[in-house]
C-alpha cells in the first residue's frame, strides 16, 4: 500500500535523515547486494608491482549504479582493466542517488554517480564525500512534471495547493524548485508528497496525487500511450549536471586506480554517444523496456565528462545555496569542502577529460 508523506515542503533534521536512512530498507530490495558483485568477480591480492598510489591496500573496488542502467557495468571493462593488478570489482544497484550516497557514507561502496541534488543533502548530513568528475546535463526532455490526461489541471500554476509526488533529495527536487520558481511560485506553494519513484508512480496512476515527476524510460512509455500530459519538462532548467562521487579516503588513497576507473567510464560513454542503438540493445533488457524506447532515452542523455573546476564548483554552490534558502536542507553547505586540491584532481582525472577544462 502506498503511504504518501504529505505536507508543505520544509525539511527538518529528521526529514533529512529519512532521505538517507529511511530509503535504505527499500534499496536493499532492489540492490544487487552491497559487496556482492553482479559480475561474479571476487577479490584477489594486489600484484607486486601495483601502484604505490593505491598504498597496496585496495583489493576490491566497490561501485554503485542506479536502476536507470549503467553501460560500463554491463560491458565489464573496469573488471578487465583492473584484473592484471589483482583488483576485483563489485557492483551494487540503487533506486536513486540518496541511498547510493548513504551506502558511500557507511562504507559499503567506494564511488558512484548521482544528480546535482543528492550530494548537497549528503553533505548536510555529514557524509565525507568527494566530487570526482562532472557529467553534463542531457536535453532535459527525459524528466517531466506530468498529470493524467483527464486531469482538469492545465498548467504548472494550476498545481498551487495540489499534491505533487517526487522523490525528496534526488535531482527531481531541484527540478521542481526551478520549474515553479520560473512562474513565481515556491515549492512551499504545493503539497510535496515524498515517495520513491515506484510508489510515486503508483500513487499518480491511482489518483492519490495530482501530479508526478516522471523520468525516462517510463516517461516515454506514458507519452506514447497518450495517458498523460506534460506540464513542464526539464528543458531549459539550468543545472550543473551530474557527478561521480567517491568517499574521501578512497579518492585520496587511490589516485591511479581512480583515474583508470574514470577512463573506462569515459571511453564507454564516448562509444555510447556514437552507437546509441547498440547501447540501447544492451541496456533495454536490464531496465525492462524495449530497444526503441531505450534508444530515445539515450538520445536525451549526454555521455561525457568534465573536470571539477572552479566554474563547476560555483554552479553547484548556487544549487546548495538555493536549497538552503528554501529550507530544504537544514544547514549551509560548502561545496568546496567536498573537493580536492588542483594537484589531486590532476592525478585522478583522465587526460582526455582534463583537456576539456
Amino acid at each position: 500500500m502506498v503511504r504518501p508523506q504529505i505536507g508543505k515542503y520544509s525539511i527538518s533534521r529528521r526529514d533529512l535523515l529519512y532521505t538517507f536512512y529511511g530509503l535504505m530498507s527499500f534499496t536493499a530490495l532492489v540492490s544487487c547486494g552491497t559487496n556482492k558483485g553482479s559480475t561474479g568477480n571476487s577479490s584477489t591480492t594486489l600484484s607486486a608491482n601495483a601502484s604505490s598510489n593505491n598504498k597496496g591496500s585496495t583489493k576490491v573496488v566497490r561501485l554503485g549504479y542506479q536502476v536507470s542502467g549503467d553501460l560500463t557495468h554491463e560491458q565489464g571493462v573496469i573488471e578487465k582493466r583492473l584484473a592484471p593488478q589483482g583488483i576485483g570489482v563489485t557492483w551494487s544497484q540503487f533506486v536513486s542517488g540518496p541511498p547510493l550516497l548513504e551506502a558511500l557514507n557507511v562504507g559499503s561502496i567506494d564511488m558512484g554517480p548521482t544528480g546535482e541534488t543528492p550530494p548537497i543533502f549528503a553533505q548536510a548530513a555529514g557524509t565525507n564525500l568527494i566530487y570526482v568528475v562532472n557529467t553534463p546535463p542531457g536535453t532535459g526532455e527525459g524528466s517531466a512534471i506530468i498529470v493524467l490526461k483527464d486531469s482538469p489541471i492545465q498548467t504548472l500554476a494550476g498545481l498551487k495547493g495540489k499534491k505533487v509526488a517526487y522523490s525528496r533529495g534526488t535531482a527531481q527536487t531541484y527540478f521542481v524548485v526551478k520549474a515553479f520558481e520560473e512562474i513565481g511560485l515556491k515549492i512551499s506553494d504545493i503539497e510535496s508528497v515524498n515517495l520513491t519513484i515506484a510508489d510515486g508512480r503508483a500513487a499518480f496512476l491511482n489518483k492519490t496525487v495530482d501530479a508526478f515527476v516522471e523520468g525516462d524510460p517510463n516517461l516515454i512509455k506514458l507519452q506514447r500511450e497518450g495517458s498523460i500530459r506534460v506540464l513542464r519538462n526539464a528543458q531549459g532548467i539550468k543545472t550543473p549536471g551530474s557527478y561521480y562521487l567517491a568517499s574521501r579516503d578512497f579518492a585520496i588513497n587511490n589516485a591511479e586506480l581512480l583515474k583508470a576507473i574514470l577512463s573506462e567510464y569515459y571511453e564507454v560513454g564516448q562509444w555510447a554517444n556514437k552507437n546509441r542503438r547498440a547501447a540501447a540493445e544492451i541496456l533495454a533488457p536490464k531496465v525492462k523496456t524495449d530497444v526503441d524506447t531505450m534508444e530515445l532515452t539515450l538520445a536525451r542523455r549526454k555521455y561525457d565528462m568534465r573536470p571539477i573546476t572552479e566554474e563547476v564548483i560555483s554552479a553547484q554552490q548556487k544549487v546548495a545555496d538555493l536549497l538552503y534558502e528554501l529550507k530544504l536542507v537544514p544547514k549551509q553547505v560548502d561545496v568546496k569542502g567536498a573537493t580536492l586540491t588542483a594537484q589531486q584532481y590532476t592525478a585522478i582525472t583522465p587526460d582526455a577529460v582534463r583537456n576539456k577544462a
